[in-house]
């Protein structure tokens, strides 16, 4: 397989695995490039900058997600609120690719560093992209079945 390990925090990788580490590298940067440039050239980078929920405080929103994600809205709530929030969760999506791009750019970090310490670091990573790519698609799914189980708080 070829490479000396020279220690836990330091390994010298095969051609082999220093060329795939680099082309992953690589392809990571350009789907996180295209993402922002797509998020930019749409406007859904700034599509949350003049929302009512900016001014709310984090118990606030914490609030209006948990009503969002369990489907329940509070009578007493601003409908407004609500709404903002589900769409919020639903137009988050794109966030995924920008992570995914993450992901890809940490696999091919293990492989450029190929020691245990760049393994077990990418290894973490990872998981926290993964799990944070289904947590984005969880709440754009839970938005959406707000905003359908709910219409009569729509009204726009």
């Amino acid at each position: 397989m070829g490479g000396r390990n020279s220690g836990i925090f330091d390994g010298d990788p095969p051609a082999w695995a220093s060329n795939l580490g680099r082309i992953l590298i690589l392809l990571g940067v350009v789907v996180e490039v295209a993402a922002v440039v797509w998020a930019v050239a749409t406007g859904r980078h700034r599509a949350s900058r003049r929302s009512p929920l900016l001014t709310l405080s984090w118990s606030h929103r914490r609030r209006l997600e948990r009503q969002v994600r369990r489907g329940t809205p509070e009578s007493d709530e601003d409908r407004t609120l609500l709404v903002e929030s589900a769409r919020q969760a639903v137009g988050q999506r794109w966030l995924a690719v920008l992570i995914t791009g993450l992901a890809v750019v940490s696999v091919g970090q293990v492989f450029v560093g190929f020691a245990p310490f760049h393994a077990v670091v990418g290894l973490v990573l990872v998981v926290i992209w993964v799990v944070l790519i289904v947590l984005v698609f969880r709440g754009a799914r839970q938005g959406e079945a707000f905003l359908r189980a709910n219409p009569d708080l729509g009204g726009r």
